[in-house]
């Protein structure tokens, strides 16, 4: 979510300057800088940051004395440490103290970024959580996330084994109705061009389930996630404050924008942040099962089998070991995702008193 505010802490000019420029920035975070360990002490107890990243050896307080200090303070914020010297010795201090994750310099920045969403879920979760007063509220707001992590999960399964575009779309928009409660949905694929929109799959107010279709996307919303590449939204006219009514989350094929997921709320209602949160991982789904099934449809189609309604031998079509190799990829991304569904479902259900989660 952009806006969220990030500590950096880093002795190395260099290293300062291109995580907060260049990677955290551009994504919409409001970044604050430290050059020492004293000096992110006294800017994380004074700005009371989101989340701080700090390099492992700095002048005056070290990364863990830093830590340390934030624990002793009562300062309760997630950590994320950076190192050019690994050590298990100094990994496992690290998670003693609470570190969210511990990352090696070099490292890539998709690997920062989804190490800083992370540790900002668990964040928005626990702040979620703090602000509910009473435990009745508690119980069954957690026990709310925990069913809707749940039925991500189960989402996630069946959209891996369905090989069809047509029907990945539909189930994608079905989906997003279901989770987030809306009044209908769209899903739209991207043209040549991130303005260039066809409407693949729709669900109206009225309708009794989705249906694939193949028209002109002309959508302001959708084209401006498209563009962006961040989930957009569209609020009521004259509401009160950030009430979204619309919202669009891109779904994405690697790094490429490949479609756009989108929900409208029902009359007189308004789509909540989280509603936010899981229309962006559901996109996330979407994504590698639509991948998935254009991969399976070419090779049914380069395969040529006897049968047309047969699926495709792999083993045997030749010339196509790196399609197969690339469908193993795109199955594993998405077996990541449910996994990661579910550890956050096993944390909620923990903390829910509901006991340990039960296979999904």
């Amino acid at each position: 979510m952009s806006g969220e505010r990030i500590l950096v802490a880093d002795d190395r000019r260099e290293n300062l300057l291109f995580l907060a420029n260049s990677v955290l920035r551009p994504e919409g975070y409001d970044v604050i800088t430290a050059i020492d360990g004293k000096q992110a002490l006294d800017k994380a107890l004074e700005e009371k940051p989101d989340l701080i990243i700090t390099d492992l050896k700095m002048p005056r307080l070290s990364g863990l004395e830093l830590m340390a200090a934030l624990r002793k303070a009562g300062m309760v914020v997630p950590v994320i440490l950076t190192t050019f010297y690994g050590s298990e010795q100094a990994a496992i201090q690290a998670f003693r103290l609470g570190a969210r994750d511990y990352i090696i310099k070099p490292y890539e920045v998709k690997e920062m970024l989804e190490s800083v969403e992370r540790a900002l879920i668990e964040r928005r979760l626990l702040r979620e959580t703090t602000d509910l007063k009473e435990g009745a509220q508690i119980t069954r707001h957690l026990e709310e996330r925990v069913r809707q992590l749940h039925s991500l999960c189960n989402i996630g399964r069946a959209l891996a084994g369905i090989h069809s575009t047509d029907e990945v779309v539909r189930v994608a928009v079905e989906a997003a109705v279901y989770l987030t409660e809306a009044g209908s949905g769209k899903l739209f694929l991207v043209g040549s061009e991130p303005q260039k929109l066809e409407l693949r799959a729709l669900r109206g107010p009225s309708d009794p389930k989705s249906q694939s279709v193949r028209q002109p996307g002309d959508d302001a919303l959708a084209v401006q996630a498209a563009q962006t590449g961040r989930v957009a939204l569209a609020e009521r006219d004259g509401g009160q404050g950030g009430q979204a009514v619309r919202l669009a989350a891109p779904i994405r094929a690697a790094e490429t924008v490949t479609g756009v997921l989108a929900v409208d709320a029902k009359d007189e209602q308004s789509l909540s942040e989280n509603d936010r949160y899981l229309l962006g991982l559901l996109a996330g789904f979407a994504g590698v099962a639509l991948s998935n099934a254009r991969l399976v449809e070419r090779l049914r189609e380069e395969s040529h089998p006897a049968d047309p309604g047969a699926p495709a031998q792999v083993g045997q079509a030749p010339g196509l070991a790196i399609s197969a190799a690339e469908a193993e990829r795109i199955s594993g991304e998405l077996r990541n995702l449910a996994a990661a569904a579910q550890v956050l479902a096993a944390r909620l259900q923990v903390q829910s008193g509901t006991g340990e989660a039960g296979d999904f």
